[in-house]
């Protein structure tokens, strides 16, 4: 059973190199909406960070990795989380070795390419853009294909539009052209393979 409390968002330590901006700035507008003092503690409990214990007790983020990036753009210093693991126990590098066996290490940069641990930044404040973590997440939330149940179906549905989709991700029109490209292959067979495929939409009456 996990056990909850509060921490600080800046000690959190990830578990990623990379977050979507895009998926950052939507977040901080959904958090930011106006809220009673309840309204607000409940939205955070209900999006509590997800965490495990490791080496000297420090707090490393399981989920939520943008939830924390959101909060701490807007200035928040403390949120709840969720320990679902304790690991404290064990070294440095059989710690390391258990996240990944767990599938918590996902050290993939903003090309796709797959380093290590050690390149991991220190808090989500130093997490690296990848605009194909954006668009994976927006061709998601359009219904272009399901949650793939873990974070390694988010990278390989980002390292899939990054081999089929070349447009100007850093502004908006060439973003809204790329996600028109993205909903057509996600529902095409071309991505038959990956996590979540819905294929085609079947016309009703």
């Amino acid at each position: 059973m996990a056990t909850h409390a509060t921490a600080e968002l800046d000690t959190l330590r990830p578990t990623q190199i990379t977050l979507g901006i895009y998926q950052v700035h939507e977040k901080m507008d959904v958090s930011a909406r106006p809220r009673s003092n309840a309204a607000l503690k409940r939205f955070l409990e209900d999006h509590r960070i997800k965490t495990i214990a490791g080496p000297g007790g420090a707090l490393y983020i399981a989920d939520h990795h943008h939830w924390a990036r959101a909060w701490l753009e807007l200035g928040w210093q403390e949120a709840p989380v969720a320990i679902i693991d304790d690991l404290s126990h064990l070294p440095q590098g059989k710690f390391w070795k258990r996240m990944r066996a767990l599938g918590h290490l996902h050290p993939y940069d903003e090309h796709g390419e797959h380093l290590s641990a050690k390149d991991l930044p220190a808090t989500v404040m130093g997490m690296r853009d990848d605009p194909y973590r954006s668009l994976a997440a927006f061709t998601r939330n359009a219904g272009a294909y399901r949650k793939p149940g873990n974070a390694y179906g988010d990278f390989q549905w980002a390292g899939f539009f990054r081999r089929h989709v070349a447009e100007d991700m850093e502004s908006i029109p060439g973003f809204a052209r790329a996600m028109i490209q993205a909903i057509q292959l996600a529902r095409s067979s071309k991505a038959k393979r990956l996590p979540g495929y819905v294929g085609k939409c079947e016309r009703t009456g």
